[in-house]
């Protein structure tokens, strides 16, 4: 059984995916069905610890309205940052969406930006826009989610930086010394 903060990262996860899933229609005209999408979210799911960006060490949380025993990072948002791209069309797209400590959504949305032609591009100006959106709401302790494990390598310095995203992940590692992460 799931305990509330686990049932909370899975309906985000899913939630993610359905966003995805529309994504992956408009831009690049391919539906999902809905079992591929929740398995694309349990398979997310249980990839996401190795994704998350933080040093915090968790705390319980005993002043939420919905549930005593939500053990997160205490004052903490969790922003998920995700990009999308259509070469054909010559089309971008991020999306971030930001939950505080105890599952509420704070903020959520999606653009499109110039045309990058390379996902590793958009996925790091996805994760340095959710560091952007977290900077400009005062928000200073936060753990930043991402499908896009190459990426998250790279900043978390895991991997060797590729030059294709080499300014993007300065930018972010400038940002992520101004927050609490």
């Amino acid at each position: 059984m799931f305990d509330s903060i686990e049932l909370i990262k899975l309906i985000v996860s899913v939630m993610w995916q359905i966003w995805k899933g529309r994504n992956a229609l408009i831009f690049n005209e391919e539906n999902y069905e809905p079992s591929e999408i929740v398995n694309k979210a349990l398979f997310d799911y249980h990839e996401s610890e190795d994704n998350l960006f933080t040093n915090h060490s968790t705390l319980c949380i005993t002043d939420c309205p919905n549930d005593k025993n939500i053990v997160l990072v205490q004052d903490g948002i969790i922003l998920f940052a995700d990009a999308s791209l259509h070469k054909e069309r010559k089309m971008s797209s991020i999306g971030v969406t930001a939950m505080d400590s105890c599952g509420k959504l704070l903020q959520a949305f999606g653009v499109l930006i110039q045309f990058v032609g390379k996902v590793i591009t958009a996925e790091a100006l996805a994760i340095r826009e959710s560091l952007e959106k977290a900077m400009e709401n005062g928000w200073t302790r936060v753990q930043v989610l991402s499908d896009a494990k190459n990426v998250v390598d790279m900043i978390l310095k895991r991997s060797i930086v590729s030059w294709e995203i080499e300014i993007t992940c300065e930018d972010i590692w400038k940002l992520m010394g101004f927050l609490n992460m």
